[in-house]
């Protein structure tokens, strides 16, 4: 019997914001502890464990898997309370009865107060209490931070295939079916990571729409469906940490041949880098976006304020895109979310039907902006709770707390009390609120909103507005990252970079 030990900690941290992550934060969203991640069917949990039980003597030893909504970076004591109790029971389990192999479902780009590299550490970790021989296979984001740590301490590395992200249960699985093989004595996996120093935001880096991002993942998948490699993970680091040798690029995993695994990482990282300008967005002022979107009342069009993103990390405060819109003619109508306790707060006291005057946006992080003057009515009140429907969240409780709708001339205003990760039209549709009555739509994410809004919305724009997790990185003043990298420099030498695995 193959005993498999399973524990994980997801999420996704932002160096640019000041809104750390707690454990409240985990809670809130997601906190299994041994048993009770059996009872997982979907997600990288129950893609792992479909997986494993597939195959004759193979059993989970589920220790703890918690994920949250992305934010700031974690609180040291957040992580070591988690970090601790994964490892003390991954000790208990191997001194009971020694483990055959560790699955990690991580993230790729958690960072603490003071660690630089979560996932690098609990691999670490891990190592010192099962030995170098045993096989531990992570799942990660495909917009993970690849460091050398992680490479050289895990036995393969598999990052998410989609973005928008729809296929974490796949991914649990994947790394679970190679797992088995490994044990089984079939394959021996050996990888090799070719990273370029390109940071950029996501917005050109769909897997689902035509773009360099595409047709790399496209290219790489055609090697694994070939049978010529093991597993590609494509990689385009979350910018918005800001940790030491960060960059994009490709991992390669093949059966005992670090050699044509390094030649095809070399490849795809060598063509990431040549296409890098590809990555940078067209971006919008305020002003400008929401005069055209104004023009014709006929059409529909979005307006992502993704510097404001919560699933990037941030606190989902910033009102740029809402100053604009209480600028301009209000008898537009328009939809536009936010975070803003004291204001979701102040709204509710009144009540529906109440005129109130408040303050929105620009208290969790308010280095990004002032707040926004809203006179307006409370149309609705919640309770914030919804479900998500599709990837990686598909079925599961989101909970922005307490949240009221206010009404300013035509310009209803979500605010929530926490910050929470766009997948669809969710959040809007709780509140009984349908986007296609609206002819400008504010969405705070970078990508995910073509799949709700493609068939209804004529026009997208980007904004160029101030927050943590801007279109382009050339808003940020990174202090780890040193240079030379993209966009900040256009060439640099060699820059091509590998990391080699365990052979």
């Amino acid at each position: 019997m193959n005993r498999i030990a399973i524990a994980g900690i997801l999420t996704e941290c932002n160096d640019f914001t000041s809104a750390l992550i707690t454990q409240a934060d985990f809670e809130r969203v997601e906190l299994l502890r041994g048993e009770q991640m059996l009872a997982r069917r979907d997600g990288v949990v129950g893609g792992a464990l479909t997986e494993l039980a597939k195959h004759d003597g193979f059993t989970p030893v589920p220790l703890l898997f918690t994920s949250a909504s992305p934010g700031g970076a974690l609180t040291d004591h957040c992580y070591q309370e988690f970090h601790d109790e994964i490892m003390a029971g991954l000790k208990s389990e191997h001194e009971k009865s020694a483990l055959d192999g560790v699955l990690l479902l991580l993230h790729g780009a958690a960072v603490s107060v003071s660690v630089a590299d979560i996932e690098g550490e609990l691999l670490k970790s891990a190592r010192a209490i099962v030995g170098d021989q045993i096989p531990i296979m992570v799942t990660l984001d495909l917009h993970a931070h690849i460091t050398e740590k992680m490479v050289t301490l895990s036995t393969a590395l598999f990052g998410w295939e989609t973005y928008p992200h729809m296929d974490s249960f796949t991914t649990g699985a994947r790394a679970a079916n190679l797992l088995v093989r490994t044990l089984k004595g079939e394959v021996n996996p050996v990888q090799i990571m070719a990273q370029v120093p390109v940071l950029t935001s996501a917005i050109n880096a769909s897997t689902e729409r035509a773009g360099p991002f595409f047709d790399l993942m496209k290219k790489l998948k055609s090697w694994e469906k070939a049978g010529e490699i093991l597993s590609g993970s494509l990689f385009l680091v979350h910018p918005y940490i800001d940790r030491p040798e960060m960059g994009s690029g490709a991992l390669i995993i093949t059966d005992a041949d670090p050699k044509e695994a390094a030649a095809k990482a070399r490849l795809i990282a060598q063509e990431y880098w040549d296409r890098r300008q590809e990555f940078e967005p067209e971006v919008w002022k305020v002003d400008a976006a929401i005069a055209a979107a104004s023009k014709d009342s006929s059409k529909r069009s979005v307006l992502s304020e993704v510097a404001d993103t919560c699933g990037g990390g941030s606190a989902g405060d910033c009102v740029a895109v809402l100053k604009g819109l209480l600028a301009t003619d209000r008898s537009i109508k328009s939809i536009y979310p936010v975070v803003s306790p004291k204001a979701a707060a102040l709204a509710i006291a009144a009540g529906v039907g109440a005129n109130i005057s408040v303050d929105v946006g620009g208290e969790i992080d308010p280095k990004w902006g002032a707040p926004a003057k809203v006179n307006g009515q409370v149309l609705k009140i919640s309770n914030g709770d919804y479900i998500y429907h599709g990837g990686v969240w598909d079925g599961a409780a989101g909970h922005m707390g307490p949240t009221a709708v206010i009404r300013v001339g035509a310009i209803d205003i979500v605010i929530a009390t926490f910050p929470t990760y766009e997948w669809r039209d969710e959040q809007y549709r709780s509140l009984g609120l349908n986007p296609a009555d609206y002819q400008i739509i504010v969405v705070k994410n970078p990508m995910n909103y073509f799949m709700t809004y493609s068939d209804i919305a004529s026009d997208f724009y980007i904004i160029d507005s101030p927050g943590p997790t801007p279109a382009t990185c050339k808003a940020l003043t990174y202090t780890q990252r040193q240079r030379p990298f993209f966009p900040f420099d256009q060439e640099v030498p060699n820059p091509v970079r590998l990391f080699v695995g365990r052979s």
